[in-house]
């Protein structure tokens, strides 16, 4: 974490830096004894963690973080205990009390640290699941929408995957192909039959009727294929509004 030591005090500056350089993760990247010239810093330099004193000269540390849009995250470092409530009202991490300890220290960056990293994560991009697969067969990789799989059918030691215009054979598990595709679309039936929800026209009894096509239903499938996929969305004099 890249941070800065905002502190009137020489003394104060040094002592947070030689703390912090025992600390693997922390690299201090400035230290500023106003809010001005902190201020700038912030312009030019992506800060994730700002150590910061509350009585300065011009400008206190608290008014100076108030100015701030988008802060870093901040950890106050002071004399003074009686402002406390109001650093928190600012959304400050942790409010050290000098003289600080490096045990003190320690654990207050430690949770700046497990911080730093919750927002990092949540900040990552979520990767929207694919619509489509490629399946190799002959001496291509052809593209397949999910949407156009009607089912999928085991062969001894290949799949049929079965289109709604054609069908293709490849040299795959039927557990591979089953665990590929998302089990919110497709639903296995039958040890030999992995069907695409979206394309079931009715059950009746044990069979499935798809795209031009009757699935048969196994026993130990066909209570688990009525909980998920029609009960949810039956319709009948109980339902209610």
């Amino acid at each position: 974490m890249k941070c800065i030591i905002v502190d009137d005090e020489a003394l104060a500056r040094e002592g947070i830096e030689q703390y912090a350089r025992e600390i693997g993760f922390l690299e201090v990247v400035g230290g500023y004894k106003n809010a001005m010239a902190a201020q700038a810093a912030l312009q030019e330099n992506n800060v994730d963690l700002m150590f910061l004193d509350i009585n300065m000269p011009r400008m206190t540390g608290l008014s100076f973080l108030e100015t701030l849009s988008k802060p870093p995250i901040t950890i106050i470092t002071t004399a003074y205990p009686d402002y406390a409530l109001e650093g928190f009202r600012l959304h400050v991490l942790d409010y050290l009390l000098k003289p600080i300890s490096l045990e003190r220290f320690a654990k207050s960056v430690n949770k700046a640290y497990d911080y730093y990293r919750l927002l990092q994560k949540s900040a990552e991009p979520v990767q929207q699941p694919l619509d489509y697969i490629f399946l190799k067969h002959s001496n291509l990789y052809e593209k397949v929408m999910l949407a156009e799989i009607v089912y999928v059918e085991a062969m001894q030691n290949y799949v049929v995957i079965h289109t709604v215009s054609k069908k293709i054979i490849v040299h795959l598990t039927f557990k591979a192909v089953t665990e590929s595709l998302p089990a919110t679309e497709f639903f296995r039936v039958h040890k030999s039959f992995l069907i695409n929800i979206a394309h079931i026209k009715a059950i009746e009894g044990n069979t499935v009727h798809l795209h031009h096509k009757q699935i048969p239903v196994s026993r130990s499938q066909r209570e688990e294929l009525m909980q998920q996929v029609v009960n949810r969305a039956l319709l009948s004099k109980d339902n209610k509004k």
